[in-house]
């Protein structure tokens, strides 16, 4: 039995969840686990009163936008598995809050490890915080942190990741 037999990966579109990939990837090939890569759409929600006398939460969503950004992040998701040789099966693009769906994603497929990037991208991001330390600190399963490195020269050679695909 290997260490990790189900890698799960957050995937947010930035240089931080590209490198999740590739770790992740190769992870999966060392360890032979299976991998699935995850994007969590947040839709932004529209403060309505009556929402709020109704169910006891604000906010509504249009429900077209919420289609077109399904649509869109599960072309850009393909594409990202493309790029690192894994299929469309492997994606799975979820509708919510990331800080709380990526945990409960990952309990329902029963992953041992997620593998995300240490700094993400996105607005409510920088307006409610990490949704990386969010998942450390709540997931049930080891959570692997991936920075980006800026490569380095050294004797004009590029000296980077020896985790890095070439």
């Amino acid at each position: 039995m290997g260490l990790y037999r189900n890698i799960m990966v957050a995937v947010d579109f930035s240089p931080h969840s590209e490198k999740a990939v590739s770790r992740a990837t190769a992870l999966a090939e060392a360890l032979d686990a299976r991998l699935q890569l995850v994007h969590v759409v947040e839709v932004p929600t529209y403060p309505v009163l009556e929402d709020v006398a109704v169910s006891g939460l604000p906010g509504m969503w249009d429900v077209n936008l919420t289609e077109a950004l399904m649509e869109a992040s599960r072309r850009r998701l393909h594409n990202v598995a493309k790029r690192f040789g894994l299929s469309e099966d492997q994606c799975e693009v979820l509708v919510g809050v990331a800080k709380v769906d990526l945990v409960e994603h990952a309990d329902q497929v029963g992953a041992d490890l997620i593998v995300m990037g240490r700094h993400g991208e996105g607005f409510f991001e920088s307006l409610v915080g990490s949704v990386t330390d969010s998942v450390m600190h709540h997931a049930h399963c080891d959570v692997l942190a991936v920075d980006v490195e800026v490569p380095q020269e050294k004797d004009g050679e590029r000296v980077g990741d020896p985790h890095e695909q070439a």
